[in-house]
């Protein structure tokens, strides 16, 4: 396998991950197929075969790509940093709709580049629906390998919203009640961030704890199109915090940013 170095993106690194975060879609489908099995973890929630598979795979192919790039995971033995590059993963976001049945659970793929994140990759498997940013950082869409045009039209109409499936608070609720939005969907996994990249929502409302892996390649499509993930105070998001927990955020379209 290639070495790459990632201090010069190219299309074959690109394509090597688009390959790997694909492929694993596959292995995520085909355990759905057979038999999913379960476990819980330490803090209650909830893993399974293909989380562990996926998650093997990844690793390693990580490994191989660029040798000498600390690699984070939810489902490894986390790492400790001493640079600012290193890849974020996470296996299967939504495990819950991945368990019951539910097409929204994604693949995530994210480097962080001296503490920006610089590649990122979302796979939807049941629908082979692949968000990633190119080599020149600009954010592509495929599905079934076809690209996908993207036209963020100037905003005409009202704004949009999505939230989590299965976590709702008041604090969400809160926040959604200052503003009259057009629209409030609920949706589980990292597909909210997907959405915000490709401007269908321009807000993702985020009170309650997430990991950087759960972020990560999405903060990398939305930065591409323009928008960004911020704290409460304004301030961009940051990576290699202390075991790699958020604060609540605000994921924003570039349409949010420009009138708020």
């Amino acid at each position: 396998m290639i070495k790459f170095k990632i201090n010069s993106m190219n299309d074959n690194l690109i394509n090597a991950l688009k390959d790997l975060i694909i492929n694993t879609g596959k292995i995520a489908l085909d355990i759905k197929k057979t038999k999913i099995l379960i476990d819980t973890k330490s803090d209650g929630s909830v893993v399974t075969n293909a989380d562990k598979e996926i998650s093997k795979i990844i690793y390693q192919n990580l490994q191989a790509l660029t040798p000498k790039v600390p690699i984070v995971c939810e489902e490894q033995p986390l790492p400790t940093l001493d640079d600012n590059d290193f890849w974020l993963v996470d296996p299967i976001d939504g495990t819950r709709s991945y368990v019951s049945g539910k097409s929204t659970y994604t693949i995530n793929i994210g480097l962080i580049k001296n503490g920006v994140p610089t590649i990122g990759l979302i796979y939807q498997p049941e629908t082979a629906k692949l968000y990633y940013t190119d080599k020149s950082g600009q954010l592509k869409i495929e599905q079934y390998s076809k690209e996908i045009p993207i036209v963020h039209k100037p905003k005409e109409e009202g704004f949009n919203a999505v939230v989590g499936f299965y976590h709702s608070n008041k604090a969400t609720k809160e926040f959604l009640d200052k503003y009259s939005f057009d629209k409030i969907d609920a949706i589980g996994s990292s597909i909210k961030l997907c959405l915000i990249a490709e401007g269908s929502a321009d807000i993702y409302p985020k009170f309650g704890q997430t990991m950087e892996w759960d972020i990560a390649a999405g903060h990398a499509l939305i930065k591409a199109a323009g928008g960004n993930i911020l704290d409460l105070n304004g301030k961009e998001i940051t990576y290699s915090k202390k075991s790699f927990v958020n604060p609540n955020f605000l994921a924003c379209s570039k349409y949010w940013l420009a009138n708020f």
